[in-house]
């Protein structure tokens, strides 16, 4: 393998390596180009020697992500979620070229501030470095790594809001609900009635009704949740089932919830776009997302029926959870000190008096 440098005004110095092919008849060596990323370029130049490399350095950190996410993937074992994997995949891609190749005992806790300050998004770099602390423990548990977890006690420093407080009206909602199409109206009232999250509402299945209630298993907590049907969740789930030899949905185990096609609603696909276009239509000053209907429908049910029931509708496992977070979005509730308490009868007894 070569390497080559140019510099330019905009980018500064740049890299990019090759494969060295053997001379030919003539006497010249082809360059096959490898790519910028070193590591990549390690892994062709691996596959055209027809050896095994490995992507990164003995002992770096790019090296103990990539044996925590072989662990990781053995979901048996780790215990973790396809859409945990999904995230920390994520938060690799922009950990990656700023600290993979470096020493994980060499790692320094002032890096991590750095980093915050410098990434555009510093609620990404939150959970990035949250990632990192995780990489840190599993290594230190498991032989991997000498160092005590840099991150420890970073972490409070980091000042950010993680996460939202938009607690939409009736009337947002009612907005976008009247111009949105059928299945994006019952995927929002499947929202609003059972204190769901998306996911859970787009994968919920003919075969969770169990009559009088639905019966899943949450995905983010794998907790299992027990919705009674009510009156209206049953029309739905009716109207729903009425709906499947005409869409024509052929699936072995459908979902109560399909589009126009009879195809599976996908949060990321038909969803984003059909939801897109109502939001568009309904022209509300605030765009609500479609995760803001499980607080707009708790707060709903704190007020009428108090914290043990809406602890009940979230799925939460203590109340204390559930108080902060019906007060992440509502606040803190209070009453007005009454005069009396410091002997004065009324508010207006000035206004009363005569002159």
């Amino acid at each position: 393998m070569v390497k080559r440098h140019w510099y330019t005004k905009k980018h500064g110095t740049q890299t990019a390596y090759y494969y060295e092919h053997p001379r030919n008849d003539d006497g010249k060596r082809e360059l096959e180009p490898l790519g910028t990323d070193f590591a990549k370029a390690k892994e062709k130049w691996g596959q055209i020697e027809g050896i095994k490399v490995n992507t990164y350095e003995l002992n770096t950190l790019g090296e103990l992500y990539e044996k925590y996410m072989a662990w990781a993937n053995k979901t048996q074992i780790s215990n973790l979620t396809q859409r945990t994997i999904k995230d920390r995949t994520n938060y690799w891609t922009h950990i990656k070229p700023v600290f993979a190749d470096i020493k994980v005992d060499e790692f320094k806790a002032e890096w991590l501030l750095h980093y915050f300050d410098k990434r555009s998004s510093q609620i990404s770099a939150k959970k990035e470095i949250k990632f990192l602390s995780v990489l840190f423990n599993w290594g230190k548990l498991r032989g991997h790594c000498n160092i005590q977890n840099p991150v420890s006690g970073i972490t409070r420093q980091l000042k950010v809001r993680e996460h939202r407080d938009i607690l939409i009206t009736d009337d947002e909602y009612l907005a976008v609900h009247n111009v949105a199409n059928g299945f994006i109206q019952d995927l929002m009232d499947l929202l609003y009635m059972a204190g769901c999250r998306p996911d859970e509402a787009t994968n919920f299945k003919f075969t969770h009704d169990q009559g009088s209630e639905l019966v899943y298993r949450m995905p983010k907590t794998k907790g299992i949740k027990r919705v009674q049907i009510g009156t209206d969740l049953r029309k739905l789930i009716d109207r729903r089932k009425k709906l499947l030899k005409e869409n024509k949905v052929t699936l072995i185990d459908p979902p109560i919830l399909f589009d126009d096609e009879g195809q599976p609603l996908v949060l990321t696909g038909n969803v984003r776009y059909w939801w897109k276009k109502a939001r568009d239509k309904a022209k509300n000053t605030r765009r609500f997302q479609l995760k803001d209907i499980r607080p707009y429908a708790a707060t709903k049910r704190y007020k009428q029926e108090g914290v043990e029931a809406t602890r009940k509708f979230l799925g939460h496992s203590t109340e204390a959870q559930t108080r902060t977070y019906i007060r992440d979005y509502l606040g803190e509730e209070t009453q007005s000190h009454e005069l009396e308490s410091i002997g004065l009868a009324k508010v207006n007894r000035r206004s009363g008096e005569s002159s």
